[in-house]
């Protein structure tokens, strides 16, 4: 039994509890996420973690016939998309033959034609790579040499047989008239050499990848520029009934079926490669 310490009267001195000794300090908050765990012992995690877990729990109702208060799933709001938009034609009975009618398009102009008529080229799945290169590279030439004739043709309807001379005597209009004819001269008002006109590829359906491949190779040369649109034409098909399965599907049938229509609408892929002069 540890002795007691006296005061000089004799009587016994209260007893103070060391540092180490304090009671444990239940902490009320949870810890931050910041903060770093407790590293002594005295400190009660337990307490905490259920303190935190009370704080987060959600409140229960209190009235017997109230329910529980759950929130409502939302709708899945859905998109629909081009491909679902677009509805399957339907099924021909066994006796008919569908057969495709060729796109209509307006005749070709001559390379020779003004720059009011596009030129036009139509690509084919079989059209050969090298002879289409060689036929837009002559549509270019002769745009450019067009357009170098009306330049030339402009200059002389103003009546200027050379460069304007700083002699003194120039007015606004003639300085204003050389630097538009050296513009145009260098391209740069009219919208490339050619003055804007391009040449214009024109494919549909297993054409397509044909006529991409002359764009990329007028995308690489330095003179040139490419622009490239996609989108759809629609396609006129004619349906075909054979005599003999007409006959045969009355008899089967007993009667007149349903109506088979004479011609279907179809849409088509295409693709449209415009190529002009920088």
């Amino acid at each position: 039994m540890a002795g007691k310490k006296r005061s000089v009267n004799g009587q016994v001195k209260a007893q103070t509890q060391p540092a180490s000794a304090a009671q444990d300090i239940t902490m009320t908050d949870a810890t931050p996420p910041c903060g770093q765990p407790p590293s002594s012992k005295t400190t009660s995690s337990p307490s905490t973690t259920a303190a935190s877990k009370k704080a987060t729990a959600p409140q229960k109702p209190t009235k017997k016939g109230q329910p529980n208060s759950k929130p409502s799933a939302q709708p899945s709001t859905h998109y629909p998309t081009t491909r679902s938009k677009r509805q399957k034609l339907a099924k021909l009975p066994p006796n008919a033959k569908i057969s495709k009618r060729p796109l209509l398009h307006p005749a070709l102009p001559t390379p020779f034609a003004s720059s009011q008529h596009p030129k036009v080229l139509y690509i084919t799945a079989s059209s050969p790579y090298i002879s289409t290169l060689k036929r837009v590279r002559k549509l270019l030439a002769q745009i450019s040499q067009r357009h170098k004739q009306s330049i030339s043709a402009r200059e002389k309807a103003f009546g200027r047989g050379r460069f304007a001379e700083a002699n003194g005597k120039l007015d606004a209009r003639t300085v204003e008239r050389e630097i538009a004819g050296e513009a145009a001269r260098k391209g740069g008002a009219d919208g490339g050499a050619g003055g804007g006109e391009e040449v214009y590829l024109k494919a549909t359906g297993r054409a397509i990848p044909r006529a991409l491949e002359i764009g990329l190779y007028f995308q690489a040369e330095a003179d040139c520029r490419v622009r490239i649109e996609m989108g759809s034409v629609s396609a006129v098909d004619d349906v075909e009934v054979s005599v003999e399965g007409e006959q045969q599907g009355r008899e089967e049938g007993g009667g007149d079926g349903d109506e088979i229509p004479e011609t279907r609408l179809r849409m088509v892929s295409s693709v449209n490669v415009s190529i002009g002069l920088k």
